[in-house]
């Protein structure tokens, strides 16, 4: 791993949670330093690069200038790279927000030399007080090797957050997949951060598993939470597009691409299998079908489950209608079942595009592949 020799402007990596929408992007690394899991597809042609605690710091400074500039505090001037236009724009949408989270991009940045991390840390705190969470992807393997005496360092510096990609608990699908964990290494991984005073959010991706494991994936992962008790459990469902090497899976018939409705069956047999946490769970992202389903355990365990059999129970031609109008951006949730120029729109489409029960499926596959940038 070499670091740059020299300062090359304001960097923003490709991709961050739904839930840093409105944070301070800030880039700790480029790319991914594990990048062989085979279900993503985010890092490949991004050689791993970590970025020196110097050129972060400069960033720092460039998010401040344009943050005096729209405070009035400093005289404008025009943005002359790509690099100050992106500084400029990620101010003014910062301030916008309100100034008080932050996400450390790429994926795993907590691979950054220690002490530079703290240098980071130090100096985005004295630039900006007003900020009260600083956020990032984190693998389990890379917070096992951090000692809890500098990971509570982290945190009382303000890195409270850690996004970590569990996936699943299987250890059969995490062999599979080259995720390069166990479950084992997920649970004490998780269980270290949050004893270290980090919160966890804790991603799973029901569908990895295909038909054929649906049901040990949901069990295993239901465990691995049961023992964690993360702050938040986010559902990411599974997109599968030709280009990601877990396409061979199902393409020599080892695993059975799994359709909205099995998907949300896994997803249901997970939360019914949740017990004794109290963690927030959020289908927060547009590649989950309910993105209603969303609630804090374990006082509304019941109402998630009713939401999913609410959308299991509908008959065959609405769900198809929902899923279609879901995939296409017309309906957000099942409310809309009730827009009847919504409903209609969706039917006027599936009627002048021969949609019907024979090739849904495939249909919102391939929608679902086109809303990720991979």
């Amino acid at each position: 791993m070499k670091k740059n020799e020299s300062y090359q402007g304001f960097e923003l990596g490709p991709i961050r949670p739904p839930s840093e929408a409105y944070s301070l992007l800030l880039r700790i690394n480029r790319g991914c330093g594990w990048n062989k899991c085979r279900f993503c597809g985010f890092y490949r042609d991004t050689p791993f690069s970590p970025r020196s605690a110097e050129d972060v710091k400069k960033d720092i400074d460039r998010i401040k200038y344009w943050v005096d500039v729209f405070q009035g505090r400093a005289a404008a001037s025009q943005p002359q790279t790509e690099g100050e236009q992106e500084a400029c724009y990620m101010a003014y949408n910062w301030i916008q927000s309100g100034m008080q989270s932050v996400f450390f991009q790429d994926a795993n940045s907590i691979l950054m030399n220690p002490d530079e991390m703290i240098q980071v840390l130090e100096y985005l705190n004295q630039t900006f007080p007003s900020i009260r969470r600083i956020t990032s992807y984190a693998r389990s393997d890379t917070i096992n090797r951090l000692g809890l005496e500098r990971l509570t360092r982290y945190r009382e510096l303000g890195l409270n957050r850690f996004h970590i990609g569990l996936e699943t608990g299987n250890d059969y699908i995490l062999k599979l997949m080259r995720k390069g964990v166990d479950k084992q290494t997920q649970i004490a991984a998780g269980i270290k951060a949050m004893a270290a005073g980090i919160e966890i959010n804790e991603f799973y991706m029901p569908g990895m598993g295909g038909r054929e494991y649906a049901r040990a994936s949901a069990l295993d992962t239901a465990d691995v939470m049961n023992q964690v008790n993360p702050d938040f459990i986010r559902i990411r469902s599974m997109a599968l597009a030709e280009n990601l090497e877990m396409y061979e899976d199902y393409e020599s018939g080892l695993l059975t691409r799994p359709n909205d409705i099995e998907t949300i069956q896994e997803i249901r047999l997970f939360i019914e299998n949740l017990h004794g946490i109290t963690s927030f769970v959020d289908s927060d992202h547009i590649l989950n079908i309910l993105l209603e389903l969303k609630g804090r355990l374990p006082q509304d365990k019941d109402k998630m489950l009713a939401t999913i059999d609410k959308f299991l129970d509908l008959p065959e031609d609405t769900r198809n209608i929902f899923r279609l109008g879901r995939r296409l951006g017309i309906m957000g949730d099942l409310r809309d079942l009730n827009n009847r120029q919504a409903v209609d729109k969706v039917k006027q489409t599936m009627e002048r595009s021969g949609i019907d029960k024979s090739n849904i499926d495939a249909v919102c596959d391939r929608l679902m592949i086109r809303c990720i940038p991979i």
